[in-house]
């Protein structure tokens, strides 16, 4: 003969022939989440009510007043051998960085140069320029020519006019 009873909200404790067989829950008996279900403070990986990893204060975590063990060591986002792989990544990215800025800055240094150079060459190309175009122009090649003994043939020459 089976005999049922519910001693708690959470648990159901099943006789046999006289004496406890086991303690079992059922889904209908399954404890509904509240807010303050916990009772206490929290310090690891779970919610309140007892649910996920880390430990609790309070018996109210879902174990019918049974103490759970606690794990010693939590695991966190950040293990060591990530921060120093992150550590090595953020060096190696600061040092691309700095290579680039220094590389960046002996660039600007050569255009400066060089614009100053093409300034240069520039100025002196135009004052050459004018010189040649004074010593060719006009009134230079009337003054050589009047210097050499030639002598002005006018404003233009005359029209020929051929009749037939």
């Amino acid at each position: 003969m089976i005999i049922q009873t519910q001693l708690t909200k959470n648990a159901k404790t099943t006789y046999r022939s006289g004496t406890a067989a086991r303690e079992s829950r059922t889904p209908a008996s399954v404890p509904k989440p509240s807010r303050y279900h916990g009772r206490g403070v929290q310090n690891g990986n779970g919610d309140a009510n007892g649910n996920g990893k880390g430990s609790h204060n309070g018996t109210g975590n879902g174990s019918n007043g049974r103490k759970t063990r606690r794990k010693t060591g939590r695991s966190t986002l950040w293990s060591p051998w990530k921060l120093m792989l992150l550590s090595i990544l953020l060096g190696m990215a600061g040092s691309i960085y700095l290579t680039h800025v220094f590389e960046t800055q002996n660039d600007l240094r050569e255009v400066q140069q060089l614009r100053r150079e093409y300034e240069r060459a520039y100025r002196v190309h135009t004052e050459v320029r004018r010189n040649y175009d004074r010593m060719t122009g006009p009134a230079e090649v009337y003054n050589r020519a009047a210097s050499l003994g030639m002598i002005s043939g006018g404003a233009a020459d005359p029209v020929i006019v051929i009749y037939r």
